[in-house]
């Protein structure tokens, strides 16, 4: 086989895992696979713990990948049914895990409820229901109000991407 020289990348070019929001001149943008799936996911709650002690329970594989926010941790399984994804960004500062449905399904309320059953959890775990983009302000209040939540401190930068997350959950700093 012939060996072929590939050069390297330009100076001005940023890491292809960075979106280009006129920071360099990469034309490549790189996205994970869970950047790639997690659009076509239902969220259907929020848990007030980390994946791995769900995925220690169910004897699942944390996986690790990342997107436009941070570094997080990620299961897929099936469950009496119903296709689940938990993730948890390791900057998410409200210290949430989300609990995804795959494929969209009318009784998602069942599919917490059987998870919450299998893993041996109960109502107190839960941080919300249903999605946070949807009624954030109601939601995160519900949570506060039963003591889900951590305190969440004014570090974060307008401008971040988490900030952006938290004014879309109702978390404005």
């Amino acid at each position: 086989m012939t060996e072929v020289e590939v050069p390297g990348p330009e100076l001005d070019w940023q890491p292809a895992t960075q979106a280009p929001y006129g920071t360099g001149r990469n034309p490549a943008y790189q996205y994970s696979a869970w950047e790639h799936s997690a659009h076509l996911f239902q969220m259907i709650g929020g848990l007030a713990l980390s994946v791995q002690p769900v995925a220690q329970r169910l004897r699942l594989h944390v996986e690790r990948s990342w997107d436009g926010l941070d570094e997080l941790d990620a299961v897929l399984f099936e469950l009496k049914g119903f296709s689940f994804a938990i993730s948890r960004h390791d900057g998410d500062p409200l210290g949430i895990s989300y609990v995804w449905l795959t494929q969209p399904h009318e009784q998602a309320d069942k599919a917490l409820d059987a998870l919450l059953e299998v893993v041996g959890i109960g109502e107190n775990a839960v941080a919300f229901r249903g999605d946070a983009h949807e009624d954030p302000a109601e939601r995160t209040a519900a949570a506060k109000d039963a003591g889900t939540l951590d305190e969440v401190t004014d570090v974060t930068s307008p401008a971040s991407p988490w900030a952006r997350f938290r004014r879309t959950i109702g978390r404005a700093q």
